[in-house]
């Protein structure tokens, strides 16, 4: 089915395009939204994210702006109107597989692991070509197979993380949103000077106060970016008080690569387009 959407998208009388609204809609490819949920364990991560989906290249254009008309087109067919929700915006700048936005609409409680956020970075910054990819992995849980392979040996030559400090890549372990602030500070250069490159590990008791060794990172995305979304999950009638150290929600993250995207902010590498 997702194929028959795929060739709907590009240039197509407008019958086609009614389908492949109707389409979308069936399969739930509508807004984000958040759901009551208790926060899941790594291993728990939904099944669909590790498998690799394939990409329908709806629109993949690297710094697509505002108002080109295929990425205009490519939300009004999503949501019918010109307001992108975050995931939208991520499906139709080619950020984000449509299939992988449906899988977390039908699994509104998805997390995001560490993999899928450098993927999303990766595709940011134009997917450029990775020179000299070496032809052994540096990680053992990485495969040179790996279809995301390129990206993670992108991320460490741009400096956005090499890992953890046990020599491995843990693409399969669940993103925070210490994670996620420590990526994009890296993704924007820096700016308030060299962080410690390393990501902090499920959180012991006794290590509970190391999250400060992300004080720069935070402080930097909250400053820059903005807030989270305030977001009753539990239905108790209160906003919910999110630990950073906590598995990081599929739509939290979006919406803030969508904050990033907004600010005009580049990923490190970026190629010019002219």
């Amino acid at each position: 089915m997702l194929p028959v959407i795929s060739r709907a998208f590009t240039s197509a009388p407008r019958a086609r395009r009614t389908l492949a609204l109707t389409l979308a809609l069936a399969l739930g490819a509508v807004p984000v939204t958040s759901a009551a949920s208790a926060q899941p364990a790594a291993h728990a991560v939904e099944a669909h994210a590790a498998k690799p989906v394939a990409n329908l290249q709806l629109v993949i254009k690297a710094q697509q702006p505002k108002d080109d008309p295929a990425y205009l087109e490519c939300v009004a067919t999503f949501v019918g109107t010109m307001n992108a929700t975050p995931g939208v915006w991520a499906v139709c700048h080619g950020y984000l597989d449509s299939e992988e936005y449906t899988v977390t609409r039908r699994h509104s409680t998805a997390t995001v692991t560490r993999g899928q956020l450098v993927r999303m970075l990766y595709r940011m910054a134009g997917s450029p070509t990775v020179k000299n990819l070496p032809k052994t992995s540096p990680y053992k849980d990485v495969a040179t197979t790996d279809p995301d392979y390129a990206a993670y040996i992108w991320a460490a030559d741009a400096g956005i993380t090499s890992g953890w400090d046990d020599g491995l890549f843990h693409p399969d372990d669940y993103a925070t949103r210490n994670t996620l602030a420590a990526f994009l500070y890296r993704a924007a250069g820096s700016p308030d000077g060299a962080a410690r490159m390393r990501q902090i590990r499920r959180p012991l008791r006794a290590e509970a106060k190391k999250v400060e060794q992300f004080k720069t990172e935070n402080r930097w995305a909250a400053r820059t970016l903005g807030a989270y979304p305030e977001v009753d999950r539990n239905g108790d009638g209160a906003v919910d008080v999110v630990d950073p150290a906590s598995p990081l929600y599929f739509s939290d993250a979006l919406y803030m690569l969508k904050a990033y995207g907004d600010k005009g902010l580049k990923v490190v590498g970026t190629p010019v387009v002219d």
